[in-house]
């Protein structure tokens, strides 16, 4: 690149002898045409400098921002493992005796009985509690509704 701008001054000056006579005229284009490329030159390098701290600055935002997206990572990372390896363990609330015990995740299984009372507890795979309006054999003293109307 350097050599192509190299050449095309040569020529250039080869061009101003050719065509320039007069002698002090002649040193006077040349000087300012030189003066001319240097302020290019100049503002070519403060305009690469500027983009150069632009780009670091840019750099510097990136890595500050992957640190953050890192410590995100870990924090999903710690609720994942908080959530899903667990065995798949679960805990259920006895709507009978209100019993507090683990359970482990079996899509198959639709109801288990209470290790305190006994009781068979049916259990609803879907997710939606709200989704159950009958209220069957309901005692009251569910825990996620509060009891019956």
């Amino acid at each position: 690149m350097l050599e192509n701008i190299k050449k095309e001054m040569n020529s250039f000056y080869k061009d101003l002898d050719e065509n320039i006579k007069n002698e002090e005229t002649l040193e006077y284009v040349k000087t300012r045409t030189s003066e001319l490329i240097e302020a290019v030159i100049k503002e070519i390098d403060n305009l690469v400098n500027f983009k150069e701290d632009a780009l670091k600055e840019i750099l510097k935002r990136q890595e500050q921002e992957n640190l953050k997206l890192q410590e995100l990572q870990k924090r999903i990372d710690y609720v994942y493992q908080d959530i899903y390896e667990d065995e798949d363990g679960f805990t259920i609330n006895c709507p009978y005796c209100n019993a507090e015990f683990e359970a482990y995740v079996d899509e198959d299984l639709t109801e288990i009985k209470c290790p305190e009372c006994s009781n068979t507890i049916e259990l609803d795979w879907t997710g939606n509690i709200d989704d159950d309006d009958d209220h069957g054999d309901c005692n009251g003293n569910c825990n996620h509704c509060g009891g019956c109307e």
